[in-house]
């Protein structure tokens, strides 16, 4: 996955654990595209600033991630549940259900 659509994920699924100020600061890199220095200007700090402060935030992003996993699995679940309508779409009922068989394997 590219990065920038994981850190978005993260960000989505974690972005409350953040302190607030990190959490804004990725969501106007992320959700509004702007730069360092657009960021830094506008929350009154160094582009450097910004720069560490980012980093540490997508370093604890992955870190809740590693432990949790909550993204891996909704994207586990979310390509189970397309390829099952895909079957059902098909008139593949085997598949369909060997698709929701593993939905429930992730869940368990």
């Amino acid at each position: 996955m590219e990065p920038r659509v994981e850190t978005a994920y993260l960000l989505d699924f974690y972005g409350a654990l953040l302190t607030p100020r990190r959490r804004e600061m990725l969501r106007m890199r992320y959700e509004e595209d702007m730069s360092l220095s657009e960021i830094g200007a506008q929350m009154g700090v160094s582009r450097q600033a910004v720069s560490d402060a980012m980093a540490i935030a997508r370093k604890q992003l992955e870190e809740y991630e590693a432990k949790l996993g909550l993204v891996r699995r909704y994207l586990a679940i979310t390509q189970e549940a397309e390829a099952c309508l895909t079957a059902l779409d098909e008139g593949d009922i085997a598949a369909a259900r060997g698709r929701l068989a593993n939905i429930l394997q992730i869940e368990r």
